[in-house]
């Protein structure tokens, strides 16, 4: 029997069968070819990619309604990227000078570009990293013609070093259904885990050494706390006991399912909200079956990377009124303004080339230099909140200048709505994300200035700890029950409920359940997360009494590390299960 730790990406009990995936099945041939071929040789590598993007666009479309419109974002991503004339020239420049066979100069190509990105510091490029070596796997595998599903994977715990996006929607494209799925790649916020969050599959990530293991012929996977883990030929009293802790998990699943549609309200009666984060469209069908109060968080870079140029101000005006009318009249709405730069690139907009783009270039910064493409969002945003409960919060803040400059430019589109007699509502809602540590050490000062925060758990801790999401060595470091990550979040929320203002958190934190105690500890009563884990939390919050998060809040605060954060939370948690149980 053996045991491996890692990371809890999407939570649930599994025993099972696992699939091995120890490597690639594709095989990439390396031959010369004839001068007089070398133009057949880029028409094929042309039809691979053009086949390569077809497939990408009919999954897309096909899986439409069936997974949310942002989770597919990825595909868009990865369409630009074939359409990045650079790399293709860089492939068919390959090809003449070469004279070698299409294959291998993608992979030649690829792989430049992959090593180049993965020497970058910034996680954005190792992101980048895994985007380029997926497309150029889809390409290979259209010039060799070979694919690389199993039937054989249907209802398995698949292990595997990494998981691509594009491989991950493939497979549940094509029916086969993963049980779970441990990796040894790890990256919680990554494209992978986020599409394991949204078809809520059972993931490990960060398992070390997973093909040293001797697997045998049944698994369990428990990803039903933080730290998961995996358990390679149980034993029958492990067995045993783990089909009771399954048991007992799918009766919490159904008690959860059972409180969708009641009150988010502690047992000593205080209210907590709800809300969602969603990029452009809603399934309003979904959304429904989750019973949120609000949109926390509407990401409009999603609305402006599905279109083929920058929407004006009347497109952006419809698409939030049709936002806002679908999702019901009177819940509230914050619409983030464009948040474009580090990951979110426009296919149809230049941006400066930088060697630390998470630093850089990105959210305020950019559009308070490009006012004119700030101008439409704006107004289309003030027109949409007339006959709504439209709210508007500022990215990537970092100084009081960009707050006071953004409040200038507002009343100048204002005004200029004004001339034009158009209807806009004034004295619009403005707030700001909390992301980076000038915001927690002036929290005080900043929300002089704003309407409400909303703390952004995933930038805030990657700024606080200088910690790289997607290396494998500085990302065990990434982590928010980091005593430094706890204590900012408390003293934003400190100073925004000491001026009677809101606060809410819409990163990842807000959906797991230690982080929701230590949330609510701290004052903290409005949480935005994705659709899927809201009916979990309303379930969690039910059994909470606020009166006993003073004592978890001391204790929180004078913790020295995120294990001895986590044993509180924890404890806290199995207190909480015990008393229901009984």
């Amino acid at each position: 029997m053996g045991t491996i730790i890692g990371k809890s990406i999407f939570p649930g009990i599994v025993i099972g069968q696992p699939y091995i995936e120890r490597k690639k099945r594709i095989n990439i041939e390396n031959y010369k070819i004839s001068s007089d071929r070398v133009e057949e040789e880029i028409k094929r590598f042309l039809e691979a990619l053009q086949k390569a993007k077809a497939d990408i666009k009919k999954i897309k479309m096909d899986l439409q309604g069936k997974i949310n419109k942002e989770d597919l974002q990825i595909l868009t991503v990865h369409i630009m990227m074939l359409d990045d004339p650079q790399f293709i020239t860089d492939i068919k420049k390959g090809i003449k000078k070469d004279e070698n066979n299409a294959e291998s100069v993608v992979k030649k190509v690829s792989n430049k570009y992959i090593e180049m990105f993965e020497k970058i510091a910034d996680p954005i490029y190792k992101q980048r990293a895994l985007d380029i070596k997926d497309i150029s796997e889809r390409i290979i595998m259209n010039l060799t013609h070979e694919e690389n599903l199993d039937a054989n994977l249907n209802e398995k715990i698949l292990v595997i070093r990494e998981l691509l996006p594009s491989e991950l929607l493939k497979i549940y494209y094509s029916g086969i259904r993963l049980n779970g799925i441990i990796m040894e790649y790890m990256g919680e916020t990554s494209h992978t885990a986020i599409l394991t969050k949204a078809l809520e599959i059972p993931t490990l990530m960060g398992g070390n050494d997973l093909f040293s293991l001797d697997w045998g012929d049944q698994i369990i996977l428990d990803t039903s706390s933080l730290e998961g883990k995996v358990i390679s030929n149980p034993d029958r009293k492990t067995l045993n006991r783990y089909e009771e802790e399954k048991n007992r998990y799918k009766n919490k699943i159904k008690e959860i399912e059972g409180s969708i549609y009641k009150e988010t309200v502690t047992l000593d009666g205080e209210k907590v909200s709800l809300h969602l984060n969603i990029g452009g469209r809603l399934d309003i069908t979904e959304v429904n079956k989750k019973n949120p109060d609000g949109i926390g968080l509407l990401r409009t870079e999603l609305i402006y990377m599905d279109a083929k140029e920058f929407p004006d101000e009347e497109k952006q005006r419809k698409i939030y009124d049709n936002i806002a009318k679908e999702f019901g009249e009177g819940k509230p709405i914050i619409i983030r303004t464009l948040d474009i730069g580090a990951d979110k690139k426009l296919s149809y907009y230049k941006m400066m080339d930088e060697e630390n783009p998470s630093l850089g270039c990105r959210g305020m910064r950019l559009t308070l230099t490009d006012k004119d493409l700030f101008k439409n969002q704006i107004k289309g945003i003030l027109r949409a909140a007339k006959d709504h409960n439209i709210k508007m919060m500022y990215p990537m803040i970092t100084n009081l200048r960009e707050i006071k400059e953004a409040e200038e430019f507002v009343k100048e589109c204002e005004r200029e709505l004004i001339e034009e007699n158009k209807e806009f509502k004034q004295n619009i809602e403005i707030g700001m994300m909390v992301e980076v540590p000038s915001n927690v050490m002036l929290a005080d000062v900043f929300i002089d200035y704003v309407d409400f925060f909303s703390i952004g758990t995933n930038d805030l801790t990657q700024y606080i700890l200088a910690t790289d999401r997607y290396s494998p060595i500085a990302e065990k470091l990434y982590d928010s029950y980091d005593p430094a990550v706890i204590r900012a979040i408390e003293t934003v929320a400190k100073a925004a409920i000491s001026r009677g203002k809101k606060v809410s958190v819409c990163g990842e934190m807000a959906g797991e359940d230690q982080a929701v105690v230590a949330l609510l500890s701290f004052g903290i009563r409005d949480l935005s997360m994705a659709p899927a884990y809201i009916p979990k939390v309303r379930n969690l919050i039910r059994k909470i009494k606020i009166e006993e998060l003073k004592q978890i809040k001391e204790k929180l605060l004078s913790a020295i590390d995120s294990n001895e954060i986590k044993k509180i939370l924890n404890d806290y948690l199995e207190d909480i299960e015990g008393r229901n149980r009984e």
